[in-house]
């Protein structure tokens, strides 16, 4: 990984500042709706939404297929730091080859209002200049009324979007995401965008707004979105380093036939992982491997946990909003979801949705309701109150049995209403409220037999 530039090292900021008329009378607005900001993005991912110049679909440069089209939405990880990813602010640029873009000069006055150890800049450039180049510069403002200028130098912590596998790397920023667009299909060409972080030279000071700025050279720098690293995660009771890599997941049993669904593709936590950052919170002893738990058998070796409204909040870990595709191509009568949830919430209250997609196109959606068909996975050793599924499994760990509790998991049953049918995918989904769903194993259950 680069090291983190510090911004007191930096140049000063660009002599001739772009004037308020700069600032707006020149931005472009976006073509396609900007989606709305992910109820998981705390305030350490900053709020671009009022100064987006363009979104993702957008063919931003006046070139069919010049967008970022492929890019994954919402709260994502780049290089290590988590983004809210939704549109983009495209800068002003030297007009080259006779193009010029409809963008400002700089936008001011991004909101910030916090306090912060390093800041990460997901971004790029449009066009190129000479390593070296300052194409511009984010200006921070404090509220002891200092200012900092984090330059932005072509070769050193951005690059032209466009590039060749064997292009120059920056040498203080590293590849975030590489993708394709439409402009960029000529041989050997991709599309890349870069995460930059640097040191804030006054962590204690509050940053109460940050300008982006152009140099106006042919290269015109774009941000994607933007990062303040708070001084420390926010845990919720017993706080842990933050683990590296998780535990491996074993291999699917030989023996699990297809009714069984492979969730391998999806796993994002084994079982033995503090997946939570909480120190003895995991299912170490939750049986592995080909599991049968109250009569119905379920494939056992990892989990699926989905982002909550308060997730990256209390953990500092980005869980997915959905997980989508999981592959059954199966008929079945009922279909068995082995789960439960990261907090709880009120009865009623629906964490979610299983959707499924059956192979003639047809959809039908299965609820998740807390209290009905799932609850917090630490309950009291009596277990609590579920109206329509039913606790199959009950363990514990050194976290819950330190409290009096246990851990539990539920088979949720859901009827298929077209069972002669078959079952594509199926889509996982959060609705992003306080509990957050995971889900351990699903088994398609087979319609009996005519006659049994």
């Amino acid at each position: 990984m680069n090291r983190p530039q510090d911004a007191r090292d930096a140049n000063p900021p660009l002599d001739k500042p772009a004037s308020p008329a700069q600032n707006a009378g020149t931005r472009a607005t976006p073509k396609h709706p900007i989606p709305a900001r992910s109820r998981q993005a705390n305030g350490d991912l900053i709020d671009l939404s009022g100064v987006y110049t363009a979104s993702l679909e957008d063919d931003w440069l006046g070139q069919s297929g010049a967008n970022l089209g492929a890019l994954p939405r919402s709260v994502q990880v780049f290089a290590g730091a988590a983004f809210d990813v939704r549109g983009l602010v495209q800068l002003a640029g030297a007009p080259a080859a006779g193009r010029a873009l409809d963008a400002p000069l700089a936008v001011r006055g991004i909101a910030i209002h916090a306090e912060g150890r390093r800041l990460h800049f997901l971004h790029g450039a449009v066009g190129h200049m000479p390593a070296d180049t300052r194409i511009g510069e984010y200006l921070l403002h404090y509220a002891d009324g200092r200012t900092q200028s984090v330059p932005l130098v072509y070769l050193r912590n951005v690059s032209d979007w466009q590039v060749r596998a064997d292009d120059p790397l920056p040498t203080d920023a590293e590849v975030a995401w590489t993708g394709e667009a439409g402009a960029a299909q000529e041989p050997g060409r991709q599309i890349r965008l870069y995460t930059y972080t640097a040191n804030n030279p006054f962590p204690d000071a509050r940053i109460e707004t940050l300008d982006f700025v152009s140099a106006m050279t042919p290269a015109a720098p774009f941000l994607v979105a933007l990062t303040l690293e708070p001084h420390a995660p926010v845990y919720e009771e017993i706080s842990v380093p933050r683990i590296d890599r998780f535990s491996p997941i074993a291999p699917r049993d030989s023996q699990a036939g297809p009714d069984l669904v492979d969730l391998s593709a999806h796993y994002n936590a084994s079982l033995d992982d503090n997946w939570f950052h909480h120190a003895c919170h995991d299912l170490r002893d939750l049986p592995r491997g080909i599991q049968h738990f109250e009569g119905v058998a379920f494939d056992v070796r990892g989990l699926v946990q989905l982002a909550a409204s308060k997730s990256l909040e209390v953990t500092g870990v980005v869980f997915p909003e959905a997980v989508n595709g999981i592959a059954v191509h199966r008929k079945g009568a009922r279909i068995h979801f082995l789960q439960a949830c990261f907090w709880n919430t009120v009865p009623g209250a629906k964490l979610g949705d299983y959707v499924i997609h059956y192979a003639d196109g047809q959809t039908r959606t299965a609820p998740i309701v807390y209290g009905q068909n799932i609850l917090d996975w630490w309950v009291a050793p009596e277990g609590g109150t579920l109206t329509g599924a039913r606790t199959v499994w009950r363990g514990s760990n050194p976290a819950t049995a330190s409290m009096g509790l246990i851990t539990h998991l539920i088979d949720y049953t859901w009827e298929n209403p077209l069972p002669d049918v078959e079952i594509a995918t199926v889509d996982f989904v959060s609705d992003l409220i306080e509990a957050s769903p995971f889900l351990v194993a699903m088994t398609v259950e087979p319609a009996s037999p005519a006659g049994v």
